[in-house]
């Protein structure tokens, strides 16, 4: 799962991760203003002496590891949805990771929470009411639905910078040129640009690999490596080691390294295509 996650971070371009963790920011800000106008309302409706400081610091101590968990929420849903990731293994990694999350949260009580308030840990777990532990997958629920909205935004904007989804513009200075992109066979980062490869050449075109992934995995790309994108129809072999693909070759004999992200990606195509039916050939 952690590498899932840091898999999220390198399929986003940094400019992009920035958003994300401000987005998820701001609503935690939001969130400690109504937690805090809340608790003051009800220490008030009891009576209670306090203080909006006094409030603000225990909510903040107690809502730290949550400036964690939404931008790892939310970075993983984006990368799910612009990788098209299949159902089952999103939401997998979606409670794994609500689980892992859940008991940070509880441990941050324990070690934290509880020696600020000066207080035994057993007596403060107590006292939190159940619908607060109801809330925190509802919150880690809306934070998915945050990522799910970021990547549709970056979607329509990979939309209107291409005249078709099976051509791409090519820009060199005040010249622009259309390529068609059935005659490219994959698609590799480098730096601020992309290498987009046929079987007898290259192209570099200033764009990210996230911005491309939306429009190349609708024309039967796949995602094996944070680096590379390959045509699944253009695939020759796999080369496997400890029963995962770890490398493949193209029928222009052209080989790209596969992550373990990139292998399950690959296993999840073959299996909802036709040519699944057909094991690749492996190199060993």
């Amino acid at each position: 799962m952690i590498q899932s996650w840091w898999q999220a971070c390198e399929a986003l371009p940094l400019k992009r991760w920035v958003r994300i963790l401000f987005a998820t920011t701001a609503a935690w800000i939001g969130l400690l203003v109504v937690f805090t106008l809340a608790q003051s309302l009800d220490m008030s409706r009891l009576g209670i002496a306090h203080t909006i400081v006094e409030i603000v610091q225990g909510q903040s101590v107690i809502m730290i590891p949550w400036l964690g968990i939404f931008p790892a929420v939310a970075i993983t849903r984006a990368r799910q949805a612009l990788l098209a990731t299949p159902t089952l293994i999103a939401l997998s990694e979606l409670v794994m990771l609500g689980v892992a999350a859940i008991f940070l949260v509880y441990l941050h009580i324990v070690f934290v929470y509880a020696p600020f308030l000066d207080a035994p840990p057993a007596q403060i777990l107590d006292q939190i009411p159940l619908i607060n532990w109801v809330w925190d997958p509802v919150m880690i629920a809306l934070t998915a639905l945050l990522g799910d909205v970021y990547a549709g935004s970056v979607r329509r904007q990979a939309s209107q910078t291409e005249p078709a989804a099976d051509h791409i513009i090519l820009r060199s200075g005040s010249q622009e040129d259309i390529l068609d992109m059935a005659d490219i066979i994959a698609v590799s980062a480098q730096g601020n640009y992309v290498a987009l490869i046929s079987h007898d050449r290259e192209w570099l075109h200033r764009a990210t690999l996230a911005e491309l992934v939306v429009q190349l995995t609708r024309l039967g790309f796949i995602h094996i490596h944070r680096s590379h994108l390959v045509r699944s129809s253009e695939i020759a072999s796999c080369a496997r080691e400890r029963g995962r693909v770890v490398r493949l070759t193209l029928r222009s004999g052209q080989g790209f390294p596969v992550s373990a992200r990139g292998a399950e990606l690959l296993q999840a195509h073959l299996a909802n295509t036709a040519s699944s039916r057909l094991a690749l050939p492996s190199q060993g």
